[in-house]
């Protein structure tokens, strides 16, 4: 294991939690955490972290998409849960929620539609749904019609679907994948085949009107996209899913263009915010922030993105670790403030609001610990899941001062996790970017991409909970590390111009 300075060896021993009784550990090797320490380490186990993601990644939520129905249920769960084990609101109003202030755009299906050749219109509200769309009342573009089938299909480097509008079939397993790709390759619109109509979804922007969006996404009823091919001298063929794994396409020089009407109102999303009082009256104004975005993707297009590693398997961590410290007799010296973010798959939307109209005073905040998805071995080529059981990427931790990173290397003695330090290229992808942009020092507990990333696949039966639990006693370790040792300064990063 990699040294400690003499400086932070002395502060940790001195907080004895190197030398204690033997407790439980995930990975052989690992030495025994301090007796003082030990009920709320103990209480972090995988039977716990599952109950949470049965609720959190269940169908009640589904997939907490921000602005969605789901994802406010999950926010009011979360502070429920936080509320049970006696902490503090530090939201807006005495509540545990600050909102995001923010807009709704609605498609007005009847009054928005898509026209073409030999006067085509099929209107919204019939046969087209949409699920994503610009910040525009038109999009247009020449058609063309895709066949793809196969978890493991791709589309051709040279295929060109810029601001083109992508007609596509697919089978029900790639039916999450297969917008991606296409979306890659930058069209103006791509509509999915499905056989039954769909509801359109409303969108939300920030109120500076910054959206991910460049393009609109969503489905065709098999009818409609029937009118469609015959408007453009299209083949009967080309709408027929495919039998075997493969890509068929063909381009039309034909032009159509979808005109929308959009409402707009205003809408809040909630970060949901719960403190834990530090125990030392000297020091408990400072704080540690322990955070996890709370949102995945929700519903699109008739299918459920459960989020369960993304980031189900975060909120459970963090959740579990405001229960372990709530339990555990002892707390820490420094007070702990728990953070569930909203819309960070939107562009780190809810950090990014925190941290510019905090709550509490930033100049106290000792440092940011954010966790996001643990819950899954990393699988990518070369590397199977089962090589990496016991890996766990460790990112931002050195940028800047490095006391924050002894600390967890400290805390990780009692877990053994085999850090890997070759993701720090998805650092500006996650919320403690937004912390480290305001100068304090974080750390980002991440367990690695797999097939199933942003994918409907990501469900619970696919979790390994033995991880998320691991991940949480880590951190749960490393909050009392930290509040020994007091804020860590960095320098922030240069302003983007």
């Amino acid at each position: 294991m990699p040294r400690l300075s003499v400086r932070l060896a002395c502060v940790v021993a001195g907080f004895g939690w190197l030398w204690a009784a033997p407790v439980a550990a995930q990975f052989s090797g690992a030495e025994p955490v301090a007796e003082a320490l030990r009920p709320g380490f103990e209480s972090i186990t995988p039977e716990q972290a599952k109950s949470f993601l049965e609720v959190l990644a269940g169908p009640q939520f589904k997939g907490r998409g921000t602005g969605q129905v789901g994802y406010t249920k999950a926010a009011h769960w979360v502070a429920g849960k936080v509320a049970e084990y006696g902490l503090e609101p530090r939201g807006e109003g005495g509540t545990f929620f600050q909102m995001l202030p923010m807009v709704r755009l609605t498609i007005d299906a009847t009054d928005s539609a898509l026209t073409g050749p030999k006067n085509l219109k099929l209107s919204c509200d019939k046969g087209i749904s949409l699920d994503r769309f610009a910040d525009q009342s038109l999009v247009s573009g020449k058609v063309t019609f895709l066949q793809i089938r196969g978890a493991n299909a791709s589309l051709p480097e040279d295929l060109d679907l810029r601001d083109r509008v992508v007609v596509f079939t697919t089978d029900d397993a790639n039916a999450g994948r297969a917008p991606f790709l296409i979306a890659r390759k930058g069209p103006a619109l791509t509509l999915r085949v499905v056989e039954q109509p769909v509801a359109s979804s409303s969108q939300l922007l920030r109120r500076d009107g910054r959206t991910r969006s460049t393009s609109a996404s969503g489905t065709i009823t098999r009818a409609a996209a029937s009118e469609l091919l015959t408007a453009v001298d299209g083949q009967a063929a080309w709408l027929e899913p495919l039998t075997e794994d493969g890509l068929k396409f063909n381009s039309t020089d034909a032009e159509v263009a979808l005109s929308l009407r959009i409402r707009e109102e205003s809408a809040a999303v909630p970060n949901v915010i719960a403190w834990l009082e530090g125990s030392d009256p000297q020091l408990k104004d400072e704080y540690i922030v322990i955070g996890a975005h709370l949102d995945h993707l929700g519903e699109r297009s008739g299918n459920v993105y459960y989020g369960a590693d993304d980031n189900g398997s975060g909120s459970t961590a963090i959740l579990s670790i405001a229960r372990a410290l709530a339990l555990n007799p002892q707390r820490p010296k420094r007070s702990v403030l728990f953070i569930w973010f909203a819309a960070e798959e939107m562009g780190l939307v809810g950090s990014r609001h925190y941290t510019d109209f905090p709550t509490l005073p930033l100049e106290k905040m000792v440092c940011m610990l954010n966790i996001d998805m643990v819950g899954r071995n990393e699988e990518k080529e070369g590397e199977t899941a089962a090589e990496n059981e016991q890996t766990l990427h460790l990112i931002g931790s050195q940028q800047g001062q490095t006391a924050l990173h002894d600390i967890i290397l400290a805390a990780n003695r009692h877990l053994n996790f085999t850090f890997e330090y070759d993701e720090e290229g998805v650092f500006g992808r996650s919320d403690q970017a937004s912390f480290y942009n305001k100068g304090i020092a974080v750390a980002f507990l991440f367990g690695g991409f797999h097939p199933d990333y942003h994918q409907p696949s990501d469900e619970l039966g696919r979790i390994d909970f033995d991880k998320i639990s691991s991940a949480a006693r880590l951190f749960y370790l490393t909050a009392f590390g930290v509040a020994e040792h007091g804020r860590i300064a960095v320098t922030p990063p240069s302003p983007q111009k």
